[in-house]
């Protein structure tokens, strides 16, 4: 396994995080838990998880 395949694991499992914890995350990111807030981390969540499924599958 190369560093190219490691990376897209990290990223799957970051965006996988991001997207359970999005209630913790904008209280700490953005100093309030409102639909704005969890847009933003809900699109960066789901890049992350496109992006690491592709690099690690070579899709």
């Amino acid at each position: 396994m190369g560093t190219v395949e490691l990376i897209g694991i990290v990223e799957l499992i970051v965006g996988i995080l991001i997207n359970v914890f999005i209630g913790t995350l904008g209280q700490v990111i953005f100093r309030k838990d409102d639909r704005t807030s969890r847009f933003i981390l809900r699109v960066i969540g789901v890049f992350l998880i496109i992006n690491g499924i592709s690099r690690t599958f070579h899709v």
